[in-house]
């Protein structure tokens, strides 16, 4: 049973219209944001945001981004590295971008932080990938 669409036209690749349906949030996918999150909002603690608020709104930017992310990656066939590579970038600011409004701390900073985060579980899960299959 569906419960709606919901679709979204992606710059990421022209004319490619990504229609995500909330029912196909697996627990694979679900796993995944899971194992993102464990890597990344213990680097985001480290890098000196130790607020309880900023923690808990990066863990939750980080959980929707990393969703929506795998569900647009789910959907691409042909140039899956770019695929990789841009939503990553889009991901990163997207981030950048909600953590400049929700985590008041220098922008430079926060960038740096945030770049470092994605960039760490990106080269775990490319080694996971690579070690373990898809």
């Amino acid at each position: 049973m569906m419960l709606f669409d919901v679709p979204v036209i992606t710059p990421l690749f022209p004319g490619h219209e990504l229609l995500y349906e909330l029912t196909e949030i697996d627990g694979e996918m679900l796993s995944l944001a899971f194992w993102t999150m464990v890597i990344e909002v213990p680097l985001f603690y480290f890098c000196g945001y130790r607020d309880k608020k900023h923690l808990l709104y990066f863990a939750g930017i980080n959980f929707v981004s990393n969703l929506l992310l795998n569900g647009f990656l789910g959907s691409v066939n042909d140039d899956f590295e770019l695929a990789v590579l841009l939503g990553e970038i889009a991901v990163l600011l997207l981030e950048f971008c909600l953590c400049c409004y929700f985590v008041k701390a220098d922008r430079r900073k926060l960038f740096k932080t945030l770049l470092l985060t994605n960039v760490a579980s990106c080269l775990a899960g490319l080694a996971y990938f690579f070690f373990f299959g898809y």
